[in-house]
């Protein structure tokens, strides 16, 4: 899936893109894609056929999240933030 694809179908669902992977000499297609729940701790990453994985960050915890580090945060699958593409 192309970068223009994501990002379209990541602002319908109302979600902050934070950065996009992509796979080595593809073209240009998104190998996954990390965002974040506007006004939240909650982090959301896509596959690269936009299915959604969460991680909400406990605000009290001690852990740092950074965009150096959110491919290691424990992901788990929510459907409600998979991503349809038109």
């Amino acid at each position: 899936m192309r970068a223009i694809d994501f990002e379209k179908a990541i602002e319908t669902i109302g979600c902050e893109l934070l950065r996009l992977k992509f796979r080595e000499k593809s073209g240009g297609n998104v190998m996954v894609a990390y965002g974040q729940v506007p006004g939240s701790l909650t982090y959301v990453m896509w596959d690269e056929n936009g299915r959604g994985f969460v991680f909400s960050q406990d605000p009290d915890g001690e852990d740092c999240v950074s965009e150096y580090n959110m491919n290691a945060l424990p992901y788990e699958r929510d459907e409600k933030f998979d991503l349809k593409f038109e």
